[in-house]
């Protein structure tokens, strides 16, 4: 039997601080970064998902119920573009 390499989770502090810097998305209070934890985000049994998968929430509303509520998909795609145009403006330069 084949053993598959566990996959790599992608690691990046900056954009964690960068969602850190933005409001829960429910109420806008001070947020932490919200893992979402999706199976075809590369999230697995015993597995951190990769940290482009995250959402700004406050820990009154970082629960799972939200992920449910919201449209992740879309908050999550916006906050990508949004910290991209960031990093451009800037002229920073940082490997995903």
């Amino acid at each position: 039997m084949t053993e598959y390499p566990k996959p790599k989770t992608y690691q990046n502090e900056a954009y964690l601080n960068f969602i850190r810097s933005k409001g829960c998305l429910v109420c806008g209070q001070k947020a932490e970064a919200h893992h979402v934890r999706r199976q075809y985000w590369g999230a697995g049994t015993g597995q951190k998902p990769h940290d482009y998968v995250c959402l700004p929430l406050c820990p009154e509303h970082h629960n799972p119920l939200i992920e449910e509520q919201t449209n992740c998909e879309r908050a999550i795609i916006d906050l990508l573009m949004e910290y991209i145009e960031s990093m451009r403006w800037t002229g920073k330069k940082e490997a995903p």
